[in-house]
């Protein structure tokens, strides 16, 4: 039997929890938590003065990946020469169209952690640059690979979901940049691309004090309702059409499926989410803020 070699994964920004997370799960890549792939190289990233989250953790957790065996990188373009595939997993997802603008030429498979671009126009740019290079774009927020969310997506075609989470901001990540965009990742992965309007009610029905609702509505009557209140906790609970409900909570083990699926799509070639879906999601968390500002209904036009 011949034996395939891991995968070998670069981190590109390490400022997130899931720069050593990931890299443990992998392990050595052979009798890890997740097989097929391991974390060899890493560039830290630069930290922005106006994120707490990024500069007041990135030393730490560059210490802690190093720590774990990982060499570090003086940049980007270093890790993505040594590397089968890389792994954008810096916070501040205003850094993620330059990171990817550095190491989209290398023609690489490239995750983009959960925030794929803060406006759609950028991440138009980045799936052109993906394109005109070879890379294979990959994304998504861990909650959508859950063996909890997977389990309610079996079935037919679904008319309604309900979504329930924390909705936390973060500097520079208003609205549902921050943590609102887990919900509406999971609200496409279930109804699919194309919405046609975004409603933000900050006073709606989300649960407790400074609640948010936020309703997605697709052209055929289709909908999502997002909800949640400011406060962070570890769950995200939904309901799918009448009955199918399910909860998340936010652990290490919730990015399993996700790091399967990054080994699978990187062997195959094949997307682990649809370009149409990225740009969705990334159309929806900018029309939702701009809802947001003006109390308004926002068209959308994602495709």
């Amino acid at each position: 039997m011949t034996l395939v070699a891991p995968l070998r994964f670069g981190l590109i920004g390490v400022d997130s929890p899931h720069a050593p997370s990931f890299t443990r799960l992998f392990g050595n890549g052979s009798d890890g938590v997740v097989p097929g792939g391991m974390v060899t190289h890493a560039w830290k990233g630069e930290s922005a003065s106006d994120f707490p989250l990024s500069r007041d953790r990135i030393d730490d957790f560059a210490e802690e990946v190093s720590g774990l065996g990982v060499v570090m990188c003086d940049s980007p373009e270093a890790v993505a020469e040594v590397c089968d595939a890389l792994l954008i997993v810096s916070s501040d997802a205003r850094t993620h169209p330059r990171y990817f603008e550095r190491v989209a030429p290398y023609g690489k498979p490239i995750y983009v952690d959960t925030r794929f671009a803060p406006t759609l126009s950028e991440a138009r740019t980045m799936l052109a640059q993906a394109q005109a290079s070879g890379a294979l774009v990959l994304a998504g927020s861990p909650k959508r690979f859950t063996p909890e969310f997977q389990a309610v997506l079996a079935g037919g075609p679904r008319q309604s979901v309900s979504l329930d989470g924390p909705l936390p901001t973060q500097p520079g990540h208003p609205g549902l940049a921050w943590y609102g965009v887990h919900l509406v990742d999971l609200a496409v992965a279930a109804l699919g691309a194309g919405p046609e309007a975004v409603t933000v009610d900050a006073g709606g029905r989300g649960s407790g004090s400074g609640s948010t609702s936020v309703t997605v509505a697709w052209g055929d009557g289709r909908e999502a309702h997002l909800g949640g209140a400011a406060d962070w906790h570890p769950f995200t609970t939904g309901r799918i059409d009448a009955g199918s409900e399910f909860s998340i909570e936010a652990r290490e083990a919730m990015l399993v499926g996700l790091l399967e699926g990054l080994v699978t799509s990187c062997r195959t070639g094949r997307p682990n989410v649809p370009l149409p879906e990225i740009l969705s999601i990334v159309a929806i968390v900018e029309a939702a803020n701009k809802s947001l500002e003006a109390g308004l209904p926002v068209p959308l036009s994602p495709n």
